[in-house]
């Protein structure tokens, strides 16, 4: 069994609660301090987070609810935020959603329960009450994404022009046939993921406003439907995808079925994830930095946790990467 503050306060002579003191940042004596975390430290003391929590106030938990992990945009996030918060001995309770309503609302009120310190959310819920219920909870909140409204920080990137932009970069190529592959999306009102919506509005506005028509791959059959679009287009076509995997999966497929990038088409991705970026070729894609989104959400978490903030959203720049895939 290991040693206990009873131990501690028994070995120097004190009281508990002065042991305590000690080790949670309480006042006390400096040579008192130091004689009971030298002793701590000789018999290699392991603090009670729950008495800590009791004590101080906190969990040093921080809840952290995403869609999955099978897309590396977040398994990148979710590292630049780990990495932060471990900075300030915060442990992080990750938890998937999987793009489901019900399940996040489950794992919002289980997170609370366990008395998460604050919450950074990807959420799946969109509509107003949402955004109310997510107002009033108990704990800061950090949304990822844009904001739906007044009262709750977000950090992201403006989704609606960075796929506007990027439309822009592929003209700019000399491509006419701009095709759009959002596979989270079931069709063009699928209430899913809030920012693959925005960037379809991005897309459909930088199309209108170019002239040219809109086409759209949407869906979980979207390598097949690729590839059908592929094999019956008379025009060298442009598929700008709204996330690296999916550019990946596309090019592979259109490799395989004898067509050559930039020769008979062009393929553009999404979130500049860095291990694609050493695939060859390497993808032409849209930097939305990820890391940085993760890294300003947990610090602005802290903030809002030791109320030295009330920065309600932080807007993060995105830029085109050239590749040899446009």
């Amino acid at each position: 069994m290991g040693v206990t503050t009873k131990d501690l306060a028994k070995i120097c002579g004190v009281s508990r609660t002065t042991v305590t003191r000690a080790l949670y940042g309480g006042s006390i004596r400096d040579d008192t301090k130091n004689r009971i975390l030298e002793t701590a430290r000789a018999l290699g003391y392991q603090p009670d987070l729950l008495a800590r929590s009791l004590v101080k106030g906190t969990s040093m938990t921080i809840g952290v609810i995403v869609v999955d992990l099978r897309n590396q945009y977040f398994p990148k996030m979710l590292d630049a935020i780990e990495n932060t918060l471990k900075e300030y001995n915060y442990l992080l309770n990750i938890t998937l959603h999987e793009n489901s309503r019900e399940t996040e609302q489950r794992l919002l009120q289980e997170l609370i329960g366990h008395r998460v310190d604050g919450l950074i959310i990807s959420p799946a819920n969109q509509d107003r009450d949402f955004w109310e219920y997510l107002k009033n909870i108990p704990v800061p909140v950090v949304v990822i994404g844009n904001n739906l409204g007044d009262g709750i920080s977000t950090v992201g990137i403006d989704e609606e022009q960075a796929t506007s932009d990027a439309v822009s970069f592929i003209l700019g190529k000399n491509y006419q046939n701009i095709v759009f592959v959002v596979p989270p999306l079931s069709n063009c009102n699928d209430p899913g993921n809030i920012g693959h919506r925005q960037r379809v509005v991005g897309y459909s506005k930088a199309m209108k406003a170019s002239g040219l028509p809109e086409q759209l791959i949407l869906g979980s059959d979207y390598i097949e439907q690729a590839l059908n679009y592929m094999k019956n287009c008379t025009q060298r076509p442009a598929f700008l995808c709204s996330g690296d995997t999916y550019a990946i999966e596309v090019l592979s497929t259109l490799r395989q079925a004898g067509f050559t990038e930039v020769k008979d088409f062009g393929i553009m991705g999404f979130d500049c994830i860095d291990i694609l970026q050493k695939w060859s070729p390497v993808l032409t894609t849209v930097d939305n930095h990820v890391e940085q989104i993760g890294r300003q959400s947990a610090e602005l978490l802290l903030e809002l946790i030791s109320e030295k903030s009330s920065r309600k959203s932080i807007k993060i720049p995105h830029n085109m990467v050239s590749g040899e895939t446009i």
